[in-house]
């Protein structure tokens, strides 16, 4: 093989590896698709796959659905329902001062009635009630249903639940000169160090069944840490069955700001995600 021949191999060896350098910076620049949180691949510094690093938290991308634990309805008078919901959130680290819901009603024959919305908050890892009063359907109601909108999760790592104390609970039947058919009485301790704006109550009945027999709601404003305060919720309805278990759950959200009040001490430890 001559020079000439040679040379002119080596020429054309590297105007090839020219045009594949081209190539290659056309496809890397323009063709070939940017790394991104929603390509199925591990790269950008992810954690694991579309998670973590410049993308969001893996922890967030696999969060778990509120779970419903139970739905029950109480008939109120007429056309009037009680409802309650009991759910969970099993998520350790993250909870939402919005999570909107809808109640949906269904008659015998499984046909929707009628639909209520409403925005709730929830803490991590709690069980809680999800209480609505006197909703109205023109037609008998003997199903509920809840479901939940689209969640603003935020994380919450080193928090302690606000401890909300009930105690001296007591249920009883007004006579005839008071107005009312029964009440409860209870008292409220406020054992954190953060004044409230806000402490939202819900009480429920139960006969020696378990079976729902009336709920109700009630709310404190301008708790105070370490305050104790009796407080009263009346039913001015008749209450069908014999009361043999009284639950009352005490909450605040702690996701508002403006729950706090100006000179509670170390509220930033509530907020701190």
């Amino acid at each position: 093989m001559s020079k000439r021949t040679n040379k002119q191999i080596f020429i054309a060896l590297i105007f090839l590896l020219i045009l594949i350098g081209i190539g290659f910076l056309i496809y890397s620049s323009w063709i070939k698709p940017k790394p991104s949180c929603f390509d199925g691949i591990q790269n950008q510094e992810e954690e694991k796959i579309d998670c973590g690093g410049s993308c969001q938290p893996c922890e967030l991308v696999n969060i778990k659905n509120i779970e419903v634990i139970s739905v029950k309805v109480v008939s109120s008078q007429n056309n009037f329902y009680d409802l309650a919901a009991k759910i969970k959130n099993p998520n350790q680290n993250y909870g939402s001062g919005k999570v909107p819901y809808q109640f949906e009603l269904y008659d015998s024959q499984d046909n929707l009635i009628v639909q209520y919305s409403g925005l709730t908050y929830i803490l991590p890892n709690q069980t809680k009630y999800l209480l609505k009063i006197k909703t109205e359907s023109n037609k008998p109601v003997k199903q509920v249903k809840i479901s939940f909108n689209k969640i603003d999760w935020e994380k919450l790592e080193t928090y302690q639940p606000p401890q909300l104390g009930v105690q001296e609970k007591e249920y009883r039947l007004l006579s005839d000169q008071e107005s009312g058919f029964a009440q409860v009485k209870a008292m409220l301790i406020n054992k954190t160090n953060f004044d409230f704006d806000k402490i939202d109550i819900d009480i429920l009945l139960f006969d020696s069944y378990n079976r729902l027999l009336a709920i109700n709601t009630n709310e404190l404003r301008t708790f105070l840490a370490g305050q104790e305060r009796d407080f009263l919720s009346t039913w001015f309805n008749q209450i069908s069955g014999q009361v043999n278990l009284i639950e009352i759950e005490a909450e605040t959200n702690i996701f508002d700001s403006d729950n706090y009040l100006s000179g509670t001490r170390e509220k930033e430890r509530f907020q701190e995600y």
